[in-house]
């Protein structure tokens, strides 16, 4: 008669396996969080930039409100495409360049923490009419200066 022997796995290697995958588990969920983080960062720089130019281009009309046209728009792409995001804040300054900036706090699954987030755009505002006559009476002058009239 042949006896068959039973395999039986060691308790040590249950107990190792237990914490490694608790490791695992831990960087895996740890990684989701910082790709939410970046998801929310790089679409809050894209919004500011885009709130920015928005505010820019409103600046070159004559009754254009620069600094209510990039605080409408910033608040409309702050409002959608945010993963564990809370307590956005908008800031828009408006002069020469529009500059428009975000705050938010991205939620972290460990021990309540939570990572402050901040992205900035800005842009100049540029009268076109303006730079075109400015540019061709510099083309205007060098080429006189070039031809000693």
């Amino acid at each position: 008669m042949v006896r068959k022997k039973k395999k039986y796995a060691k308790a040590s290697f249950t107990i190792e396996a237990a914490c490694v995958m608790s490791l695992i588990l831990f960087v895996i969920v740890g990684t989701m969080y910082l790709c939410f983080f970046v998801h929310n960062r790089a679409w809050l720089t894209a919004a500011a930039y885009e709130a920015a130019l928005a505010g820019s281009l409103e600046g070159v009309r004559e009754d254009g409100k620069v600094s209510e046209t990039a605080q409408m728009r910033s608040r409309e792409l702050g409002n959608t495409g945010f993963f564990g995001a809370e307590n956005l804040n908008v800031h828009v300054e408006a002069g020469k360049s529009v500059e428009v900036s975000y705050s938010a706090d991205t939620i972290s699954g460990f021990g309540g923490l939570s990572w402050k987030l901040k992205a900035e755009g800005a842009s100049k505002v540029i009268r076109p009419v303006e730079w075109i006559r400015k540019v061709k009476s510099l083309a205007d002058i060098a080429d006189s200066v070039r031809n000693g009239s």
